[in-house]
C-alpha cells in the first residue's frame, strides 16, 4: 500500500506570524491518507499525479468522525444564520446547523497526495443555495489551482473555476450574492467573479506579497489585506480608490466593515493589535486597549450585535490571557463594547490558535480554531459553543504511551487531565487502564545512544553526527530499540529507523506528527497528530505498518484497521468513523463509502487480529476473495430523494422542505419519491433508519418509486440506505433531522416494554433435538418481566415453544409486535434454537421448528428465517430502544461477521451467545444453558447498575461478554459472547431494576 503523506504548505503562512503552525502545517491532524494497494490492485507510485490531468483514482482511507480533524481555516455563513460552513486541512468542507451546531452535511472535494484537496477558503451564497471552497486545489492534475462550487442540499460539484496562478486563502461574496472575491497566495492578488455567469470582472495582481482577507460592505465596495502591509479598497466597479498601510512594518490579516460602512477593523498576524480605520482614507481612528493579552498577533476581527441594538467588536487569533480559569481554553476572544470604544472583556475559547471570527445575522459569532473545532458566542458575550475536536490530543499526552512486553496491548490517554486507557488489538478490548504491570514506554537515552536535540527540532543529531531530515521536517519523538542496535525518530511526516551509528536504515511516511513511540521486540507503536494509533513491525532493514485505531473521543467508539482496509470495531460502533474516498472525474463529485457502508465486505476482525499476531495469511485470502472492492465501490448504486410529503391523520400529505429542519402539525408519517439507478451492482433492499434503528425495508426497481416511513412522535433522524444486490455494499441517501414544533428531542418517556421470546427445543427432524432451549426463552422472558416493574407502564410478553415456532408462527409474532409496538416502547427479542451460516453467500438463517430438509442450502434458505427477512421484519417494529439477543450458536457454525451485520443493518444493540467455534454448552446448571444464565444474572443486578439501581442494555451487553467465558470455563468449555451496536449515539436504555432497590 501506498501512504500518502502530506507535506508543508507555504502558502498558508509566513515563517514568523503563526507560532502555532510552525509546527501544524503539513502535520497536525492529517486524516488516514492511505490508499489499499492490496485491495485496489494498484501499484507503488512516486506520487506524482501533475501529468495525470484527472484526479488520482485509488481508494483513500480517511477518518470521518462526524467532526474536522485538521485545524479549521474558515468559516461562511448564509444570510439568515440557519447554515454555518467551515473548511479545514483535513480536505472536507462541512454544513451545520445553526443554533444547534449538529452536523448536516459533509462536501468533499477531489484529493490527492500531500496538501492537494487541503481546503482554506469558504464563501456562501447569501440564500443558501451554493457554497464555494478553494484552497490548495487542482494544481496536481491541472497545473493550476481552481475555486470549487457545491450545492448545499445535495453536496453535489456544480461548477469549477480552474486556472488560478495561486492557492485562494480567502472567499466573500456581496451582499446581494452577485459578485464574489478571492484574496489570492503569492504575488497574484485578488479576482473578482460574477457569480452568476463565473466571468471575472476585474482583478488586481500589483500585490508584493500574499492577499489575505476580502470583504464586501452593504454597498459593494470591496475591502482586502495583504502581507505587503497595505489594506486596499476598491469600488463597485473595481477601480482602486485608496490603499494604505496603517502600521509601518506590520502585516494587516483580518478585516471588517462596520454595518455602517464608515470604518474598518483590522488585525494583524505579526503584532498584538488592533486598529479601526475610516473607510473614507484608511487614517486611523482608534486602537482598542489590548492590556493583558500575550500572544503574536489578532488576525481574527469582526463585529458582531449585542442582541439589544448594540454593537461589538471582537479579535482573536494567537492572544491568551496569563490569568484563566480555564487552563485547557487558554486562547482568549478579546470583546469590546461599544463598536470597541467601550471596556473589554475575555472570553476563553479555545486550546489552540483561533483562525477566524464570523458575525451572525442574529447576533453574537462564530470562530474557527486549530483544536480542531469552532465555537460560537452568544450575542451577550458567553461562549454558548466551544471547539470540541472528535480526536486525541496526543501532542499533551506524549510521556503516557507504552506498549506490553508481548508487543500487544497499548496503554495511552486521550487528553492530559484524563486517566489513561488500554486497547488490546488481540481481543478487540478497550477498557480504563488497570494500573497493571509489563509496559515499556520509550527509552531516549542511553550510555551508547545519545541522540541530542530531538524534541521539537530539526537539527537532531546522535552525538556530533546530524541526522538527516526533510526541509522543513521537525522531530517529535525517539525510542532507542531495545538491543540498542538503532532507535526510531518520529517527525512531522515521517517514521525513520536509523542504525546505532546514525545511518538512516528505513522510512515510512505518517499522516500525522509522531507524538509518541513505544518498542517491545520488533513490534513499534506509535500515537499519532491525526488522532490515531498505529502499529509498525520492524523487518530486516525495513518498516512495514501493521494497523491503526480511532478512539473517538467523547463516544469512546473504536475502529482498527489493517493499510488494506480490513477492519474491526468496538461493541457500541465505530464502523462509520473511516472510509474510503474515491475520486471520480476533476469535474465530478467524489464517492464516499464508510466502513460502515462496506460492512459485509471488509468487515473481517479474525484476519486483522492474525495481522498483529503476525500472520498474514487470512489477510490476503481474504483480499483474494474481495478482488476489485475500488471498481464494485465506484459502481454504487445512485440514490436520490425526488420529492418528501408528510402525512397526517386526515390522510392529506403535505409537501415540506425537509432543509427547513421543521415538521408539519400532525406528521405522523413521510412519504418518500425515490430516484434509484443501477450501476451494475443490481439494487438490493432500500433500508430506512429512523433515529437510528431501522423502521422500513423496502424493494426497489430502477426508476421512481414511493414510500411511507412512519415517523417517532417526538425529533427524527432520517436515513436512507440503498444496497448492491449481494447486500456487500450500500450508498446512503440523504440524512435528514427533523424536529417538531416545541419538541426539539424526542420524548423519553416511559412506554411498555414488549418482549418475543422463542425457544425450540424439539424439531420435526430428532437428530436436531436440544435440551434448554425453551427453557432458557422462559427464563430471560420472565427474569425480564419480573425486573421491568417501576421502569415500564407495562409490560407484553409472548413465548413460543416448539411447534409454535414454526417460520410462520415466528413471522406473524413479529408481525404482531410491529402492529403492537409504539416508538415509545423498548422491544427485546430472544432466539433460542438452531443457527447457521448458510454456504457460500454466508447468510445468518435462524431454523424454525418445521425444518424438514437440509439436504441442500437451496431448500434449507426457502425453510429458514434468514436474516434479510429477520431485517425486514424487524424494520417494521417502531419501538426506539430494542435489544436483540441471539442464542443460537449451537451449531458452532456462526461468526462475529455474521452476527455483527444484523446490528449494523437493523441498528439494533445486537447481544450474541457464541463466536466461538465450538459448539455452545447447551446447559451450565441442568436448566439453563451458559448465556441465559448470564443474562438472568445481569437482570438480577450482578450488571453495573445505576444510582438509581438500573440496569441498561449497555450494562448487560458488557456484564454478559465478560461473564460468559468465565461459566463455560468452569464446565472445561471455551465460550465467547459478542456484542454489538451501530447506533451513532449509544442510549444506555434501561431494562431492569435490581431487586436491592426496590
Amino acid at each position: 500500500p501506498i501512504v500518502l503523506r502530506a507535506a508543508a504548505s507555504n502558502w498558508l503562512v509566513d515563517r514568523r506570524p503563526m507560532r502555532i503552525w510552525r509546527e501544524r502545517v503539513g502535520v497536525i491532524a492529517r486524516a488516514a491518507l492511505v490508499a489499499i494497494g492490496a485491495v485496489a490492485g494498484v501499484t507503488a507510485s512516486n506520487g506524482s499525479h501533475a501529468q495525470s490531468a484527472e484526479p488520482p483514482q485509488q481508494p483513500v482511507m480517511r477518518i470521518e468522525a462526524g467532526g474536522h480533524t485538521a485545524p479549521i481555516r474558515r468559516l461562511a455563513v448564509d444570510a439568515t444564520g440557519d447554515i454555518l460552513a467551515s473548511v479545514s486541512d483535513d480536505k472536507t468542507l462541512r454544513l451545520w446547523n445553526l443554533p444547534e451546531g449538529t452536523l448536516r452535511l459533509v462536501i468533499r472535494p477531489p484529493i490527492g497526495p500531500g496538501a492537494e484537496g487541503e481546503l482554506a477558503a469558504v464563501a456562501m451564497a447569501p440564500d443558501g443555495g451554493r457554497v464555494i471552497a478553494a484552497g490548495h486545489t487542482a494544481r496536481s492534475w491541472d497545473g493550476a489551482f481552481a475555486i470549487y462550487v457545491f450545492d448545499t442540499a445535495s453536496g453535489r460539484l456544480l461548477a469549477r473555476l480552474p486556472g488560478l496562478p495561486a492557492p485562494v486563502a480567502h472567499l466573500a461574496f456581496s451582499a446581494d450574492g452577485g459578485r464574489f472575491a478571492a484574496a489570492l497566495g503569492g504575488r497574484a492578488g485578488i479576482k473578482v467573479w460574477d457569480a452568476r455567469s463565473g466571468q471575472i470582472l476585474f482583478e488586481d495582481s500589483a500585490y508584493a506579497g500574499p492577499a489575505r482577507m476580502v470583504a464586501f460592505d452593504s454597498a459593494g465596495r470591496l475591502a482586502t489585506t495583504a502581507s505587503d502591509g497595505l489594506v486596499r479598497i476598491y469600488d463597485q466597479d473595481g477601480r482602486l480608490r485608496i490603499k494604505r498601510a496603517p502600521l509601518e512594518g506590520a502585516r494587516p490579516y483580518g478585516l471588517a466593515w462596520s454595518p455602517d460602512g464608515a470604518l474598518l477593523a483590522i488585525g494583524y498576524e505579526d503584532r498584538l493589535r488592533v486598529d479601526l480605520l475610516a473607510a473614507a482614507d484608511l487614517r486611523g481612528v482608534f486602537a482598542p486597549d489590548v492590556t493583558g493579552l500575550d500572544g503574536e498577533g489578532l488576525p481574527a476581527i469582526t463585529w458582531a450585535a449585542d442582541g439589544r441594538g448594540g454593537v461589538q467588536l471582537l479579535a482573536a487569533g494567537y492572544a491568551t490571557q496569563a490569568r484563566t480559569t480555564a487552563p485547557e481554553l487558554g486562547y482568549v476572544v478579546r470583546r469590546w463594547a461599544d463598536f470597541g470604544l467601550g471596556p473589554a472583556r475575555d472570553i476563553q475559547a479555545a486550546r489552540d490558535a483561533i483562525t477566524h471570527l464570523l458575525a451572525l445575522p442574529r447576533g453574537g459569532a462564530v470562530y474557527a480554531a486549530a483544536d480542531p473545532g469552532w465555537g460560537r458566542i452568544g450575542a451577550d458575550g458567553t461562549a454558548e459553543q466551544v471547539p470540541q475536536s472528535p480526536g486525541a490530543n496526543f501532542r499533551a499526552t506524549r510521556a503516557t504511551l507504552a506498549i506490553a512486553e508481548d508487543g500487544g496491548a497499548v496503554r495511552f490517554a486521550l487528553e492530559a487531565a484524563q486517566p489513561p486507557l488500554l486497547f488490546d488489538p488481540r481481543h478487540g478490548a478497550l477498557t480504563a487502564w488497570d494500573g497493571r504491570a509489563g509496559f515499556m514506554g520509550a527509552r531516549t537515552g542511553s550510555g551508547r545512544l545519545r541522540v541530542e536535540d530531538w524534541r521539537d527540532t530539526n537539527r537532531p543529531r546522535l552525538g556530533a553526527t546530524p541526522l538527516p531530515l526533510g526541509s522543513g521536517e521537525f522531530a517529535r519523538s525517539l525510542a532507542l530499540l531495545p538491543r540498542e542496535d538503532g532507535f526510531l525518530l518520529g517527525t512531522d511526516t515521517h517514521l525513520r529507523l536509523f542504525d546505532a551509528t546514525g545511518r538512516p536504515i528505513a522510512a515510512l511516511a505518517t499522516p500525522g506528527a509522531v507524538w509518541a513511540i513505544a518498542v517491545a521486540g520488533s513490534r513499534v507503536v506509535a500515537t499519532l497528530g491525526d488522532g490515531t494509533i498505529r502499529w509498525y513491525r520492524i523487518g530486516n532493514r525495513t518498516l512495514a505498518e501493521d494497523a491503526a485505531l480511532f478512539v473517538h473521543a467523547q463516544t469512546r467508539r473504536w475502529v482498527l484497521w489493517t493499510p488494506d482496509g480490513l477492519f474491526d470495531h468496538g461493541a457500541d460502533g465505530g464502523q462509520e468513523l473511516v472510509g474510503l474516498h474515491l475520486n471520480r472525474t476533476r469535474n465530478q463529485t467524489p464517492e464516499w463509502a464508510s466502513f460502515q457502508q462496506a460492512y459485509r465486505t471488509l468487515y473481517a476482525p479474525a484476519a486483522l487480529r492474525a495481522v498483529l499476531a503476525g500472520d498474514p495469511e487470512p489477510a490476503r485470502a481474504r483480499l483474494v476473495a474481495l478482488g476489485d472492492v475500488r471498481g464494485r465501490i465506484g459502481r454504487l448504486p445512485r440514490l436520490t430523494m425526488r420529492s418528501v410529503c408528510a402525512l397526517r391523520a386526515d390522510a392529506s400529505c403535505l409537501p415540506f422542505d425537509p432543509s427547513q429542519r421543521l415538521l408539519p402539525d400532525g406528521a405522523t408519517a413521510l412519504r418518500f419519491e425515490i430516484e434509484a439507478v443501477d450501476h451494475g451492482l443490481g439494487l438490493g433492499p432500500l433500508d430506512i433508519l429512523v433515529n437510528d434503528r431501522i423502521a422500513f425495508r423496502g424493494t426497489v426497481r430502477p426508476g421512481i418509486s414511493q414510500f411511507d416511513v412512519p415517523l417517532d412522535t417526538g425529533g427524527n433522524r432520517l436515513a436512507l440506505r440503498l444496497y448492491s444486490e449481494d447486500r456487500g455494499l450500500f450508498a446512503s441517501g440523504p440524512t435528514l433531522l427533523l424536529r417538531r414544533a416545541g419538541q426539539p428531542e424526542p420524548p423519553r418517556g416511559a412506554g411498555r416494554l414488549v418482549i418475543l421470546a422463542i425457544g425450540v427445543d424439539t424439531y420435526r427432524l430428532p437428530n436436531m433435538a436440544l435440551r434448554f432451549a425453551v427453557a432458557d426463552a422462559e427464563t430471560v422472558a420472565r427474569t425480564l418481566r419480573g425486573q421491568a416493574a417501576g421502569l415500564f407502564t407495562d409490560t407484553q410478553v409472548t413465548v413460543l415453544r416448539n411447534a409454535e415456532a414454526t417460520r410462520r408462527g415466528i413471522l406473524d409474532a413479529l408481525a404482531n409486535a410491529a402492529r403492537e409496538t409504539e416508538a415509545g416502547d423498548t422491544f427485546v427479542l430472544y432466539l433460542a434454537g438452531h443457527g447457521v451460516r448458510s454456504e457460500p453467500d454466508q447468510r445468518f438463517l435462524f431454523l424454525p421448528q418445521d425444518v424438514t430438509d437440509m439436504s441442500a442450502w437451496p431448500a434449507l434458505r426457502a425453510q429458514a428465517i434468514d436474516d434479510t427477512t429477520l431485517v425486514a421484519a424487524l424494520a417494521r417494529i417502531r419501538a426506539r430502544d430494542a435489544l436483540l439477543l441471539l442464542d443460537t450458536c449451537h451449531a458452532g457454525q456462526l461468526t462475529l461477521d455474521q452476527l455483527a451485520a444484523l446490528s449494523n443493518e437493523t441498528g439494533r444493540l445486537l447481544l450474541a451467545a457464541s463466536s466461538s467455534v465450538q459448539e455452545a454448552l447447551d446447559s451450565y446448571d441442568e436448566r439453563n444453558g451458559v448465556f441465559a444464565y448470564a443474562l438472568r444474572e445481569g437482570l438480577m443486578g450482578r450488571a453495573a447498575i445505576d444510582q438509581e439501581g438500573r440496569v441498561s442494555a449497555l450494562a448487560l451487553g458488557e456484564w454478559t461478554m465478560r461473564r460468559v467465558p468465565e461459566l463455560a470455563r468452569e464446565k472445561n468449555h471455551s465460550q465467547n459472547a459478542v456484542f454489538r451496536t451501530a447506533q451513532r449515539d449509544l442510549r444506555a436504555f434501561p431494562l431492569a431494576l435490581a431487586p436491592q432497590r426496590r
